[in-house]
C-alpha cells in the first residue's frame, strides 16, 4: 500500500525547479524631491538607518542605501534566524510611520516597505502588436488577466507595460503673460470643475431626493471650451486660447518590448504548494480561450515560462535517476548470482516508492536538490538489502538450513547495518542546520537522504530475509560439483595476495596511505579550479543596458534599439523582451530586479537550451564589449547560490566622498589593467548635472516664495496630472506641461513666466532668479550605517573569480589609504567566507556525531580513530575525480565530501566489526581475524561502493554545473576509499589493536 502511494505520489506532489527560497532582503524607497544626493543621506538616509538599526533581526553588515538625487533606496538585510519574516517587515512599517513624523524632514513621500522584493513570477505572458493601442493592449491583457484568474491555484496577477492615454495640455508661458493668467488659477479651475461633492438632496414630503452635479469633462472639446480666467480688458480666457490640447499616449519612462514590437505583459504567480506543471497547463488553455478573443494582429507570448523549465528539469532529473537506476541492477546482476542479484535489487524501487510517499506525506516538493538527493542516495539503499542477501548466502555455504539462514542474515548484522545507516545519517543531517538562503535551498537534500536510508534499513530488516528465504535456494559455492570462477572469485584471490603484502609491509603500507593525504592536497592545489557556486543551467539570460545617470528615456530607448537589431539577427534566439526604463519582473530566485531608472534598459532572451545559452551569452558579451561609447552593456547569465552584485568586489569605507572616489579611481585602474575583468562598475556611478536655481532679492520683494516657484517650475518642466476625465470605468489624465521648446535648455526656461502667489503679476524667471549649473555625485552608497564604495566587476569567460580576485589583491595591498580608510572583500569571496564558516561547523558536527555513534559501537577511541581514519584517506580520489572530471571545487563538491565521510566510515565499520566478532566468538588471532574479516567483507564492500559509484554517474555524465562535482567526488572517492578501506584498514587492526 506504501508502494503505491509512493507511486501516486511521484505523478501527483508538487513540482518546481527549485526548493522554495525566501528572500531575506526587503527595500524601503523614500522620495526626497528636490533633494541632492548628498542632502538626501543626510536628512534621509542616515535618519532611516537609525530606525533600522534598533532591530536585532536586521543584519546590519548586509543592509544598504542608495541615496541618489530625490530618493533613497533602501535594501534590508534579515539576518539567517528571522523564521517568520513577514512578523518583521510589519513592525518595521509601524515604526517608519514614527520615523515620518518624529524624524524625517516636511517634504519627505514614503517611506515605502516593499517585502515582497523576494517573490518569483511563474509565468510572464506578452501581448504585443505593432498597429494595436496602448489602450486596446492593455483591454486584451485584462481579457487574459480574467481567464487566468479563474484557475484556483493562481496567485498574484500584476500588468507590466501599459501606457495609459492622457489629455496633453501643452501650455506657452509667453500667453499666460500676455493674457495675465496665473498657472495656479489654471489648475485650480481644472481641478475643481472635475471634483466630485455632495450638492445637497430635496426634502419633498416624505421623499428625500439627492442632487447630483453633472459638470465632468467628457471630452476634449469641453476642456478646450473651459474658461480658466478673464482678460485685463475683460474677455474670457479659454484653456485652449493658451494651450494646445490633444489625446495621446502617456510620455513614456517605462516600456516593453517584445521582438521589438509594443507590449504589454502579465505576470503571473502561484500559490504556493500546488502542481507548477499542471498550472503551466491551465494557464496554456486560459491563453487558448483569449486568442479566440482578440484580434489576429495581436501576438500572445510566453516570454518567460516556469512551469516548462520545471517540466524539462524534472524529466531531466527523472531519466537520470532511471538510468541510475538500471546501471545499478546492472552492476548487481553482473556480480551476483541472478537471483541473488534479484532480491538485492528489488530494494531499490520499493525504497524509492515508500521515499517518495514519505516525501509528499511531510510536504517536501520535486525539485532539482530533492531528485539530485535520490540520485546520491540511489546507490546506497541498496547496500543493506546487498549485506544481508550476501550473509544469507554465506550462512546457506555453511550449512545452516535455509530458514535459519533467513532470520539470521538480518539479525546478525542488525547492529553494523544499523550503525552504518546512522553514521551515514549523520553525515548528511548536520546540513539541514545551514541558515539563510543556501540553508533553504539544500534542505530537503539531508532530509531526502535520511528517509531513504530509513527505508533502506527496515526493508533490509523485514524485506530482504523474506525474499531470500523464498527466492534463494542455493549458496554461492556447492562442494557437490565443481563451479567455474566468477569475477569476484578471480578478485578474491587477487585481493587475498595483495593484502598479505600489505601485512607483510606494513609500515610501507601505512606510510603510503598517509602520502595520499598530501597528494590529495597537492591535486586540489595544482588541478582544481574553485568556483564556489555556477552558473544556472537555464534557457535564459539578460542583457543590460547602464547609460550615465541623467540619461532620459529617449535616449536609452534609442541605445536599447542598437542592441535589440543585433539579438534579434540570431537564429538561436527563440524570442527576447526588452525593458526599457525598469528591469524585468524576478524570473529566478536569485535574480534580482533594479530599481526603475530612465538610464537604465534590460533585454531577456530565450533560446532553445541552456547550451545555446552560455554560446551566445559568450558571443554576445564580445560583440558589446565597447559597443556603445555613451552607455555600458553587460551580459548576464542566472547565478545560482546567494545573489551577488559582481562576483569581485572591493569595498572602499571612509567619510569624505573626494577621498572615496581617489581611492575608488586607484583600485578600477587596477581591476581594468587586469586582462581577466571585465564589466567594471562603481556603484557611486557617474557624477549628476544639475541646475541650482538661486532666487534673488527680486523673488522676495514680489512675493515669490522657495516653494511656489519650486511647485510652478516643476509643473512647468516636468508636468503633472491635475485632473481625470471619467469616460466609463476608465479614467484619462489631464497631463498639464509647458511646451516642449520652451523647456528644452537653461535659455529657454530662464523665459519662462511665473505668477506670485502676492501680487498676481507675471514675470519671466531671469528676473527673478539665477540658474548655475553645478555637478553632484550621482549615487552615495552607505553599508552598515557607513560610506561605502564599491567597485565590482565580472570576469572574461574561462576564468574564475577566485583567479582575478588572487591577481588584484597583491597590487590593491600596496596602496597607502589615509587614516579612518579601509578595504574589504564582498562578491563571490566574501559569499564563500559565511558559507564556508557554516559547511565547516556543518562537517565538524557530522563527525562529531559518528565519532559519538563508533564510540558507542566499538567502545574503544583506538578503533575509533582506526576507522575515521578513512574519512582523510578518501580525499585522494575525491580531488583526482574532481580533477579528471574537470568540475570545480565548490559548495556542492564540499556537501560531497560530507556525504563522502559517512559513506566511507560505512564500509570500515562492517569490516571492523566482523573482525572484532571473530576475535571473540571464533577465538581467532587478531591477524587472522582481520585476514579473514577483509576476505569476507570484500564481496559486499565491493558492491556497496561500485553500487554507490556508479548510481551517480549518471549525474557526472549529464555535465550539470551545480551536481556533476558531488556526483564526480563521491564516485571516485567511494572506488579509492574502497581500496584504502580494504587494505589499510585491516593492517593498521593488526598495528593497533591488541
Amino acid at each position: 500500500m506504501v508502494v503505491a502511494y509512493g507511486v501516486y505520489s511521484l505523478f501527483t506532489m508538487p513540482r518546481r525547479e527549485d526548493p522554495k527560497v525566501t528572500a531575506p532582503t526587503g527595500l524601503v524607497v523614500a522620495y526626497y524631491p528636490g533633494a541632492t544626493a548628498e542632502q538626501v543621506e543626510a536628512q534621509v538616509s542616515s535618519k532611516l538607518e537609525e530606525y533600522f538599526f534598533q532591530f536585532d533581526e536586521v543584519d546590519k553588515t548586509k543592509t544598504r542605501t542608495q541615496s541618489k538625487d530625490g530618493m533613497v533606496i533602501a535594501y534590508v538585510e534579515l539576518e539567517d534566524k528571522v523564521k517568520k519574516p513577514d512578523v518583521f517587515w510589519n513592525k518595521l512599517r509601524h515604526e517608519l510611520m514614527v520615523a515620518k513624523v518624529l524624524a524625517l524632514p516636511e517634504g519627505v513621500v514614503g517611506p515605502v516597505v516593499n517585502s515582497n522584493f523576494g517573490d518569483t513570477e511563474a509565468m510572464l505572458i506578452s501581448l504585443s502588436s505593432k498597429s494595436a493601442t496602448y489602450t486596446q493592449l492593455n483591454d486584451y491583457t485584462q481579457r487574459l488577466s480574467d481567464q487566468v484568474r479563474q484557475i484556483p491555484s493562481c496567485s498574484k496577477l500584476s500588468i507590466i507595460g501599459n501606457l495609459e492615454e492622457q489629455i496633453s495640455v501643452r501650455f506657452d508661458s509667453e500667453k499666460l503673460a500676455q493674457y495675465g493668467v496665473g498657472l495656479q488659477e489654471v489648475v485650480k479651475v481644472l481641478q475643481s470643475q472635475n471634483t466630485l461633492t455632495s450638492a445637497g438632496e430635496i426634502d419633498a414630503d416624505n421623499l428625500n431626493a439627492p442632487l447630483h452635479i453633472s459638470g465632468y469633462y467628457n471630452k476634449e472639446s469641453e476642456l478646450r471650451e473651459q474658461i480658466v480666467a478673464m482678460s485685463e480688458t475683460g474677455g474670457v480666457v479659454r484653456l485652449g486660447d493658451i494651450a494646445t490640447i490633444k489625446r495621446k499616449d502617456t510620455d513614456a519612462v517605462e516600456t516593453v518590448r517584445v521582438d521589438g514590437a509594443k507590449s504589454v505583459m502579465l505576470a503571473i504567480q502561484m500559490n504556493e504548494g500546488n502542481n507548477i506543471i499542471r498550472f503551466g497547463e491551465d494557464v496554456d488553455e486560459a491563453i487558448a480561450r483569449t486568442r479566440e478573443l482578440v484580434p489576429s494582429d495581436v501576438d500572445i507570448d510566453v516570454v518567460f515560462t516556469q512551469p516548462q523549465l520545471v517540466k524539462t528539469a524534472v524529466n531531466h532529473f527523472m531519466l537520470e535517476f532511471f538510468i541510475a537506476i538500471v546501471a545499478v541492477v546492472i552492476i548487481i546482476m553482473l556480480l551476483l548470482p541472478f537471483n541473488i542479484a534479484a532480491v538485492a535489487a528489488t530494494s531499490i524501487p520499493i525504497t524509492v516508492a515508500i521515499t517518495f510517499a514519505v516525501l509528499d506525506a511531510i510536504g517536501i516538493e520535486l525539485h532539482q536538490v530533492s531528485l539530485a538527493s535520490m540520485i546520491v542516495v540511489l546507490g546506497l539503499v541498496v547496500d543493506d538489502a546487498i549485506v544481508v542477501a550476501d550473509n544469507y548466502v554465506e550462512l546457506l555455504d555453511r550449512g545452516v538450513k535455509r530458514h535459519v539462514a533467513a532470520w539470521r542474515s538480518a539479525s546478525d548484522l542488525i547492529v553494523p547495518i544499523f550503525t552504518a545507516t546512522v553514521t551515514i545519517i549523520a553525515a548528511f543531517l548536520p546540513i539541514a542546520g545551514l541558515t539563510g538562503v543556501i540553508g533553504e535551498f539544500i534542505h530537503d537534500l539531508p532530509i531526502t537522504v535520511t528517509v531513504a536510508l530509513t527505508s533502506s534499513f527496515i526493508l533490509s530488516m523485514l524485506l530482504t530475509p523474506m525474499l531470500c528465504h523464498i527466492y534463494i535456494k542455493k549458496g554461492l559455492h556447492n562442494p557437490q560439483r565443481k563451479q567455474k570462477k566468477s569475477l569476484l572469485d578471480y578478485m578474491q584471490i587477487a585481493y587475498e595476495r595483495t593484502l598479505q603484502w600489505c601485512m607483510k609491509h606494513a609500515t610501507v603500507t601505512i606510510l603510503g596511505s598517509l602520502l595520499t593525504v598530501l597528494l590529495a592536497a597537492i591535486v586540489f592545489k595544482l588541478f582544481i579550479r574553485q568556483q564556489f557556486f555556477p552558473y544556472a543551467e537555464r534557457n535564459q539570460f539578460a542583457v543590460e543596458l547602464f547609460m550615465p545617470v541623467g540619461t532620459n528615456y529617449d535616449a536609452t530607448n534609442k541605445a536599447a534599439h542598437k542592441l535589440e537589431a543585433i539579438i534579434g539577427e540570431d537564429e538561436r534566439v527563440v524570442n527576447y523582451a526588452t525593458f526599457v526604463g525598469q528591469s524585468s519582473p524576478r524570473v529566478y530566485y536569485n535574480f534580482s530586479p533594479e530599481v526603475p531608472s530612465e538610464s537604465y534598459a534590460q533585454i531577456l532572451i530565450n533560446t532553445e537550451d541552456d547550451k545555446q545559452t552560455e554560446a551566445l551569452a559568450s558571443e554576445l558579451s564580445d560583440k558589446f564589449n565597447n559597443f556603445l561609447p555613451e552607455g555600458k552593456v553587460e551580459v548576464k547569465l542566472m547565478q545560482q547560490g546567494q545573489p551577488l552584485d559582481a562576483p569581485v568586489e572591493i569595498r572602499i569605507y571612509g567619510d569624505d566622498l573626494q577621498h572615496l572616489k581617489g581611492i575608488g579611481s586607484q583600485v578600477d585602474s587596477i581591476v581594468r589593467s587586469n586582462p581577466n575583468s571585465r564589466y567594471i562598475s562603481n556603484d557611486f556611478k557617474n557624477d549628476l548635472f544639475t541646475t541650482k536655481v538661486e532666487l534673488n532679492k527680486q523673488a522676495s520683494r514680489l512675493g515669490f516664495t522657495t516653494e511656489s516657484v519650486a511647485k510652478m517650475l516643476y509643473i512647468a518642466t516636468k508636468g503633472a496630472d491635475i485632473s481625470k476625465i471619467y469616460e466609463g470605468k476608465n479614467t484619462v489624465g489631464i497631463n498639464l506641461q509647458m511646451k516642449a521648446d520652451e523647456r528644452e535648455n537653461i535659455e529657454a526656461l530662464k523665459d519662462i513666466y511665473l505668477q506670485s502667489p502676492i501680487t498676481g503679476k507675471s514675470v519671466p524667471l531671469r528676473q527673478i532668479a539665477d540658474l548655475v549649473p553645478e555637478w553632484h555625485t550621482g549615487q552615495i552608497v552607505r553599508r552598515n550605517g557607513m560610506r561605502c564604495l564599491t567597485i565590482g566587476s565580472e570576469t572574461i569567460d574561462g576564468v574564475l573569480p577566485s583567479q582575478l580576485q588572487s591577481e588584484i589583491e597583491p597590487e590593491i595591498a600596496k596602496l597607502k589609504l589615509p587614516p579612518g580608510y579601509r578595504i574589504e572583500y564582498g562578491g563571490e569571496l566574501g559569499n564563500k567566507m559565511e558559507i564556508m564558516s557554516m559547511m565547516i561547523k556543518a562537517l565538524s558536527l557530522s563527525i562529531i556525531l559518528i565519532l559519538l555513534i563508533l564510540l558507542f559501537q566499538f567502545k574503544t577511541m583506538k578503533k575509533v580513530f582506526l576507522i575515521m581514519l578513512s574519512i582523510p584517506l578518501a580525499m585522494l580520489g575525491a580531488m583526482l575525480g574532481l580533477a579528471i572530471t574537470g568540475s570545480p571545487f565548490g559548495f556542492t563538491a564540499f556537501m560531497g565530501i560530507i556525504s563522502l565521510s559517512g559513506i566511507v566510515v560505512r564500509n570500515a565499520i562492517i569490516l571492523l566489526e566482523h573482525a572484532d566478532e571473530l576475535v571473540k566468538d571464533e577465538k581467532m588471532s587478531i591477524r587472522d581475524a582481520a585476514m579473514e574479516s577483509a576476505k569476507r567483507r570484500l564481496r559486499p564492500i565491493f558492491l556497496t561502493s561500485t553500487s554507490a559509484a556508479f548510481g551517480v554517474i549518471p549525474m557526472i555524465a549529464s555535465g550539470s554545473s551545480l551536481w556533476a562535482p558531488l556526483a564526480s567526488v563521491i564516485a571516485f572517492g567511494v572506488v579509492w576509499s574502497m581500496l584504502m578501506t580494504l587494505l589499510v584498514v585491516p593492517t593498521l587492526y593488526v598495528r593497533w589493536v591488541r
